[in-house]
């Protein structure tokens, strides 16, 4: 089970409906991105992180010339990894931050194994209240237990305290 954070947009001047409101909710799961890895840079710049790309090829390019520079071999390459290992770990963070940047609020966390579980999960528990329910039952199809009698017993799962 993934864990997803969810953010929701501001409210804006006029009254939104129901569906544009849902549209603009976005949904970061909270795990290491495995496209990172390999794929650093293309990773941020398709969430649009141009910040964080820009730190990103900063920082490889300081490190490519600090090998180059050092006269060192061909293993100190391996060092390179160390910033798309870095990135891989903190997107999410990276992608909360420019949300909360653009006025977006941390509305909850939703546990589910994927992004359309997350998403129904989290609709429903908050539109809940204004679904349509069901209308109660009549009165005379209500059924009510009878009272139990009080007996000194043993209390938990077992009834009998003789076996």
């Amino acid at each position: 089970m993934a864990v997803w954070t969810v953010f929701e947009p501001e409210e804006a001047g006029e009254r939104r409906t129901t569906l544009h409101w849902a549209d603009g909710c976005v949904f970061i799961p909270e795990r290491l991105s495995r496209s990172a890895l390999l794929l650093a840079p293309l990773v941020l710049l398709r969430h649009r992180l141009w910040l964080a790309f820009i730190v990103y090829a900063l920082v490889q390019g300081a490190l490519v010339a600090a090998i180059i520079g050092l006269d060192l071999d061909g293993a100190a390459f391996a060092l390179l990894l160390v910033s798309h290992i870095a990135v891989a770990v903190d997107l999410p963070g990276l992608r909360r931050a420019k949300l909360a940047g653009k006025g977006y609020e941390e509305a909850g966390c939703v546990v589910a194994p994927k992004l359309e579980a997350a998403e129904q999960r989290y609709f429903d528990a908050r539109l809940g209240n204004v679904m349509v329910s069901s209308p109660p039952p009549p009165p005379s199809a209500r059924i009510h237990a009878a009272a139990r009698p009080v007996t000194a017993g043993v209390l938990g799962l077992f009834p009998e305290a003789a076996r």
